[in-house]
């Protein structure tokens, strides 16, 4: 099969999702967070107008209700249509990388593969120009009673430019001034958009968590969004307020000294008077009602992002179903589990098997029925076969013996690596010592070019420098001084170290397709016994039994003696534990869970199923764990 091929057959079922629920999920999304943000922006408005009452006094109760309506209006225009419409887009373009967790074994790897891709410099920009737009939106709402905020440069001869009673037959003779409160709400907004994307980089808040036991929302919307405030209101205030305090009291603490030299230092790149000309109109060393202001406005623009974060987590996990438009479901489905290269598909392809697995007899029927094919299903690797259930099955085993693959190789890879350190540290050693000996016959005006050759040997090897770091900077055996040890590895170390917990997210880094796919085996295997009225099943027993076994036992000897680096000193899960192994730990009880549950089902017909004894003595040591 050519690969224009493979990249049509992997979009099918994107197409077909797309074209039915996904799409309907996609319109719904973007109606309920529109409401949403109307109606923080709304709330917000309410207590600015209660906190601003004496200003609207004066006005009659319908030019009030205009007022309030219009403004709350074109507030959201600008929000959700310029501030938060470029963010969804952003999030769309990054679908397909919010399921497969791709983690590099060092963080410093990392950060040079983000150089050269385009999300590194769209995304903090496109959060720049939201953040300047919401929060700018907000001082519009606070309107006249803090103008100040409002304008970029204050003009002599204005309201806003105060004057005191002895320069004022000199103040319309000087130049405009930069608005200094201006300037400060610019430059909190600004960065905390930069600070926000680039967070959202690093740390892949754009990486969607699947919900592994809730099945299909049977309720209707507004009971659902009932249900999603019931359950997420409290962490999403709290996130917010945290995230908004946080970041404004750390700039504001830095703002409060070295402000006065950025704003002494800025007017000499633009033609205007020194500032210091208008020691009168200089902002306080600490203006308590601009740092409120600007406190709320990045508690105004982060909730209205992490509504936007929250709405894409709930509605986009969804289950969607694509049997409603063609007339195969079982060949959309087969493609989308094989959807490779495009994760999010996959993910939704093996979420919606589960469901089926779970909670749908009439598809899981369908599925058992399904075989002997006239066209078969599109797989190479599986020979092309003819049968549902065959192909099914073989897709969701090869996911869990690649996972059982992958936690052997890393550990294998780990110890070549170590061993191959060791070999290169001793040659190393024989190399320097040979070349000081070379030092010491050196005869004067000759070039030593072997000396020469063998520096250059060492130091274009990048292990040699890992090894003279580790040599010198080790916590423990390391031959430098304890504090200089101390401060690199607290410094460099964490961009260096190949780190047990990053290379542990990369081998579980399709942790929930993962999960689906040994839920939906053993479900489906389990149902079998009433509902396979044709025996397909049967015999594949003992290869669902096999696979699962294998990827137990090899997580537990990942568990048991996980890959550590040179750097892991003493016991490291002393406090990382659950970092650790909070992936090998879930996929092992899911397995187990698995194993009893097969168990259960096929106990009195296990005479029948064939295993291996290394498999049968790893059963019965389980069966007798949970007993």
């Amino acid at each position: 099969m050519s690969t224009n091929d493979a990249q049509t057959q992997l979009s099918t079922y994107g197409l077909a999702c797309g074209s039915t629920e996904l799409g309907k999920t996609r319109n719904m999304f973007l109606s309920v967070s529109a409401g949403c943000v109307y109606a923080i922006i709304s709330f917000f408005r309410f207590i600015i107008y209660l906190f601003q009452g004496r200003e609207n006094y004066c006005m009659e109760y319908s030019e009030f209700y205009m007022t309030f309506f219009l403004d709350t209006i074109i507030a959201f225009l600008k929000v959700y249509v310029i501030g938060l419409l470029p963010i969804i887009a952003l999030r769309k373009v990054l679908i397909q990388e919010s399921v497969r967790r791709n983690t590099p074994a060092c963080l410093l790897d990392e950060l040079h593969t983000l150089m050269y891709k385009k999300r590194t410099y769209i995304t903090p920009l496109i959060y720049t120009i939201s953040s300047i737009i919401i929060g700018w939106t907000y001082f519009d709402l606070i309107g006249v009673s803090y103008r100040r905020t409002r304008t970029m440069f204050l003009y002599p001869g204005t309201e806003d430019f105060w004057c005191p009673s002895h320069r004022k037959d000199n103040c319309k003779g000087l130049l405009p001034m930069i608005n200094e409160h201006y300037l400060i709400a610019l430059f909190h907004t600004a960065i905390l958009g930069i600070w926000y994307g680039c967070d959202f980089l690093l740390r892949k808040r754009y990486m969607l968590t699947f919900n592994m036991a809730k099945p299909r929302y049977p309720f209707s919307l507004l009971k659902e969004l009932l249900i999603i405030w019931n359950h997420q209101f409290n962490i999403f205030v709290w996130s917010t307020l945290t995230t908004a305090l946080y970041f404004s009291m750390i700039l504001w603490f830095i703002k409060l000294f070295i402000w006065n030299t950025i704003y002494e230092w800025l007017p000499n790149l633009i033609f205007l008077h020194n500032t210091s000309v208008y020691y009168w109109m200089r902002a306080s060393w600490f203006d308590v009602q601009l740092f409120n202001r600007t406190v709320v406005s990045a508690i105004f623009t982060v909730m209205c992002w992490s509504v936007i974060d929250f709405l894409i987590e709930h509605f986009f996990t969804r289950i969607h179903f694509t049997i409603s438009v063609y007339m195969d479901p079982h060949a959309i489905l087969v493609d989308g589990l094989h959807s490779y290269q495009q994760p999010y598909y996959q993910q939704l392809a093996f979420l919606e098997l589960w469901h089926i697995a779970k909670f749908d007899q009439h598809r899981r029927s369908a599925i058992y029925a399904d075989f002997n094919r006239k066209r078969a299903f599109n797989c190479v690797k599986h020979n092309n076969p003819t049968s549902a259930w065959t192909e099914i099955s073989r897709s969701c085993m090869d996911l869990i013996l690649g996972l059982a693959s992958s936690a052997q190789n890393e550990i294998k890879k780990q110890q070549a690596r170590k061993l191959l350190l060791k070999k290169k540290y001793e040659k190393f050693r024989n190399m320097e010592k040979n070349a000081l000996k070379e030092k010491e016959r050196k005869i004067v005006g000759y070039k030593d070019l072997e000396v020469k050759m063998t520096a250059e040997t060492m130091t274009k090897d990048h292990d040699y420098w890992g090894m003279k770091l580790l040599e010198w900077f080790h916590p423990v055996t390391g031959n430098r001084p304890y504090f200089m040890r101390k401060i690199y590895y607290y410094s460099a170390v964490p961009l260096l170290k190949r780190s047990i917990e990053r290379r542990t997210k990369n081998v579980f880094k399709d942790l929930y397709i993962t999960i689906y796919a040994i839920q939906a085996l053993t479900a489906l295997t389990v149902k079998s016994l009433n509902e396979d009225k044709h025996g397909i099943v049967q015999c594949d027993i003992a290869n669902v039994f096999e696979s699962i076994l294998d990827c137990l036992m090899s997580l537990d000897q990942y568990s048991k003696e996980p890959p550590l680096d040179e750097w892991d000193v003493g016991d490291p899960f002393t406090f990382t534990y659950s970092s650790v192994l909070s992936d090998p730990l879930i996929v092992i009880n899911v397995l187990k869970d698995a194993l009893f549950d097969l168990t259960k089902a096929f106990y009195p017909h296990m005479d029948y199923v064939k295993l291996s004894s290394i498999h049968y003595d790893r059963l019965n040591k389980l069966l007798n764990e949970g007993l």
